[in-house]
């Protein structure tokens, strides 16, 4: 029994603020109770209730074979519970209990030492603190025996009540039909299987039923003999707390219950993404690169001459290799925001749906555990990021070399021309070398400058194309690195949390499992 409360308290710590409070209150109500009652010794506490002028008292004088109770002639004289003990009383049992009035009375046959027969005040009873009393031990007694006489034993008030709410109880319910003496044998017989009739309706099928008279004696013998087979089994109280722990894991059983959505990583990263501006810095890198390339592969006159390429991003040193870097965009602003709480929002939505609300709670708030940290775990991991924006190609080396090469050839064309010049001035002859062509008429550093020129500009054009083309893979290596910083903030400030509260869920479900064996 021990096991089954740790079990019970376990799971009233794993699901506290995500069942309704009612829930957790009972949960600890019945916790505190079990843990009381089983510290309190082992009697069987077994009380007798029933509807004014049942005959409750009647019948406990007659079971204890003792004129203890006070027997009402015209109206009900049961206004406090009254107990009797067929040994020594257990004083913080009935302390606990807070009966008033206690007796102590041999037992009227063996077996029953352990018994403690409580005569409670009629439930139907127009005193409201009578009505109050019954309602507040119904909860905690072992046993119960339901007094029934022949002309109210189908009363509406009892059976919806007292005796349908007790039906998951029935291992701890007997039925006893007093006053069997007013009819003949025939009508007790036809009584007890309209009664059968009514307790099967009432859920309460297989309950021991018994015909009694406390003034002629008939049947006491039998529930005598049954109340203390009920005592050596010893297994009154423990049935009925189990029974209570059975009925609160089922309504746990209930508010654990329904299907989760899954968690949706991949929109989750794309939400994440889209806050954190990847697209934004993707672009950058991309033209960051063809950048870079036309300046490497260009024609070198042309990069010399010409500044920054318009829609060029700001560049700063990277924080860990020192090269030119784009720049994150600064993801605080509203829109950012915004995006990231779609993203948040949707995991939520997503992950606990089918489930109650207070588990739907608990989910999100464990997505949005860190969420004022975010924006800027988000923008340090972008601008953290290793894009290798310094790779290229080695296509690109052999066209600046060649680039090189051709300007060389224009450089020596051009001093050649100069030198001509010159000389021309001067009156000398120019330093002519054989000539290029049909009858050899164009010169060789003609040939040199207009060569090298209109060589390197196509090159450098040629290059462009290639360069476009081949962004591709950068941008793929960009957005690969981008990805994974952006995944590593999602996973420990957001997935993790999500995962804890799953399985927080789960060993809740295992929890009812093993209290529902």
């Amino acid at each position: 029994m021990q096991a089954v409360l740790d079990r019970l308290s376990r799971l009233a710590e794993v699901t506290a603020g995500r069942v309704p409070m009612e829930l957790t209150s009972r949960g600890d109500e019945v916790i505190a109770r079990a843990d009381q009652r089983l510290r309190l010794g082992q009697e069987t506490v077994v009380a007798l209730a029933g509807a004014t002028g049942s005959g409750k008292s009647s019948l406990t004088n007659a079971l204890a074979r003792a004129a203890i109770a006070t027997v009402g002639v015209r109206r009900p004289t049961t206004s406090q519970t009254l107990s009797i003990s067929f040994a020594p009383e257990n004083t913080a049992l009935l302390d606990w209990l807070r009966v008033p009035r206690r007796y102590e009375v041999k037992p009227p046959q063996e077996g029953l030492e352990r018994l403690v027969l409580l005569d409670l005040p009629d439930h139907d009873s127009t005193a409201k603190p009578h009505r109050a009393e019954v309602d507040r031990l119904i909860p905690v007694v072992d046993q119960f025996v339901w007094v029934l006489d022949p002309q109210k034993y189908a009363d509406v008030v009892v059976h919806r009540q007292y005796l349908q709410p007790l039906a998951p109880h029935r291992d701890v319910i007997a039925v006893a039909l007093n006053q069997a003496d007013r009819l003949r044998p025939n009508e007790v017989r036809d009584c007890l299987a309209h009664l059968e009739e009514l307790l099967r309706v009432d859920g309460l099928t297989g309950v021991p039923m018994f015909a009694v008279s406390a003034a002629t004696g008939e049947g006491i013998d039998e529930l005598r003999r049954h109340l203390a087979g009920v005592v050596a089994r010893k297994t009154a109280a423990r049935k009925r707390l189990l029974t209570d722990v059975d009925l609160l894991a089922a309504d746990y059983e209930s508010a654990c219950s329904g299907q989760t959505g899954g968690i949706p990583e991949k929109a989750l990263q794309e939400g994440l993404e889209a806050a954190a501006g990847v697209p934004q810095v993707v672009s950058a890198v991309s033209t960051a690169f063809k950048r870079r390339g036309s300046l490497v592969t260009g024609w070198p006159m042309v990069s010399w001459l010409g500044g920054p390429l318009p829609g060029a991003p700001r560049r700063r040193p990277h924080p860990e290799q020192g090269s030119p870097q784009p720049t994150s965009p600064q993801i605080r602003s509203s829109v950012a925001q915004a995006q990231l709480d779609l993203a948040l929002r949707a995991l939520a939505d997503e992950a606990g749906k089918g489930l109650s609300p207070g588990w739907q709670q608990a989910i999100a708030e464990a997505c949005r555990k860190d969420r004022e940290l975010l924006p800027g775990l988000l923008e340090e991991a972008v601008a953290n990021a290793d894009l290798d924006t310094q790779w290229e190609p080695l296509w690109w080396r052999l066209v600046r070399v060649l680039q090189w090469l051709l300007l060389t050839f224009v450089g020596v064309g051009a001093l050649w021309l100069a030198v001509n010049l010159i000389l021309t001035y001067l009156g000398l002859p120019p330093l002519l070398g054989p000539g290029i062509g049909p009858g050899g008429h164009v010169a060789i550093p003609t040939v040199l400058v207009l060569g090298g020129v209109v060589a390197g500009v196509g090159l450098s054009l040629a290059s462009s194309f290639l360069i476009s083309a081949g962004v591709r893979g950068a941008l793929r290596r960009a957005r690969k690195a981008l990805s994974r910083a952006i995944a590593e903030v999602g996973e420990e400030h957001i997935l993790t949390p999500l995962r804890v509260e799953l399985d927080r869920l789960e060993q809740a479900r295992q929890l009812v499992r093993d209290l529902r064996r």
